[in-house]
């Protein structure tokens, strides 16, 4: 492991995406999304995006491309990516949700015609830290990473879910696959040479198995649940596909382009029971979670996020902690576009 400082990665990332055509205001917009995760210790969705723009640049990812709304109704809008960044998507969706929940009390907003979002979660603290749940979904279109349900033949992203809300003071976060593991995580598993601990994937002939290169080779990897249990996660992956046609893209399907669609809701408490009420409610609820007796091998009782938010806060003067094969993958982008070495 190595320890990077945060300025020298927004300095990389951003010269990175200005080689590439980005304009500097969202290079910078795009690079802090990618700061901030790899500082939680989303070390397979922070940095590493820099790794997919180099392979998505231009075939996938139009970098000059701009986000526009193309319907909006209410406390409802509808976003198009125009094949660019999904990060600007996002953020637009963030910004129009602050805005109508403000005036509703509650946001829905969709888009489609996106590339990567990476991960979820980052972009819902803003939210939640404003007083605000907030809930983010999202669909890619041409992935074969699951199965369905007592299936083997892969239908299915790993259609990841995000829920974010406040506690008073802080916030749980929770930035899940509705598979077992993420895509990201099971390439480091094999680049590591790991098992996982249990069977979570099937090989190409349906036969449970730990090795996640099967998955890669025709294989997919269980829902949440696993063998037994897996219905659930398969339920909320589907709720995902049907929201991803809602918005007006692709659910899987193979033979379409890879575009990710995501949904975004915002919810007000003071539209509800009140913000008073709530505030009190959770503070009760969040002692009362954590007066559990832990078990063997637990010394405490954190909620989702905790322990990316202690991460986040001492990133800025303690450094990242980044992995090894990672800076030397970002170094070779650096190499090769002649910008400074990440040390």
């Amino acid at each position: 492991m190595k320890t990077i400082t945060w300025k020298t990665l927004k300095e990389f990332g951003i010269t990175y995406l200005e080689k590439k055509g980005v304009s500097h205001a969202h290079a910078e917009e795009i690079t802090e999304l990618a700061v901030q995760t790899e500082a939680m210790g989303v070390r397979t969705h922070g940095m590493a995006v820099y790794t997919y723009f180099e392979q998505a640049i231009p075939a996938d990812l139009v970098p000059e491309a701009e986000p526009e709304v193309v319907k909006e109704k209410g406390p409802t809008a509808l976003i198009d990516g125009n094949s660019g960044f999904s990060q600007l998507s996002l953020l637009l969706a963030c910004s129009i949700g602050l805005e109508k929940v403000r005036k509703y009390g509650t946001a829905v907003i969709a888009g489609r015609n996106c590339s990567w979002l990476a991960a979820l979660g980052t972009y819902l603290l803003p939210i939640s830290e404003k007083g605000y749940l907030a809930q983010l979904w999202a669909q890619t279109s041409t992935c074969k990473d699951a199965a369905p349900f007592g299936g083997y033949d892969p239908r299915f992203s790993t259609n990841p879910i995000a829920l974010s809300f406040p506690t008073s003071p802080g916030l749980s976060l929770s930035d899940i696959s509705t598979t077992s593991i993420s895509m990201g995580r099971l390439h480091n598993m094999i680049e590591r040479g790991e098992q996982a601990p249990e069977a979570i994937f099937l090989n190409s002939q349906g036969v449970l198995s730990k090795n996640p290169q099967d998955v890669l080779d025709g294989g997919s990897i269980l829902f949440l649940g696993g063998q037994q249990l897996g219905h659930k996660g398969y339920g909320l992956s589907l709720f995902n596909e049907a929201l991803a046609a809602n918005a007006g893209g692709s659910c899987n399907n193979p033979a379409s382009e890879m575009r990710q669609s995501f949904t975004l809701i915002i919810i007000d408490p003071e539209a509800f029971g009140g913000t008073e009420y709530y505030e009190h409610e959770i503070q009760r609820f969040i002692a009362h979670v954590k007066s559990s007796r832990k078990r063997p091998g637990f010394s405490e009782i954190r909620l989702p996020g905790e322990r990316r938010m202690q991460l986040l806060e001492a990133s800025r003067s303690e450094g990242i902690s980044m992995d090894d094969t990672l800076v030397e993958k970002l170094n070779t982008l650096a190499q090769r576009y002649s910008l400074p070495e990440i040390r």
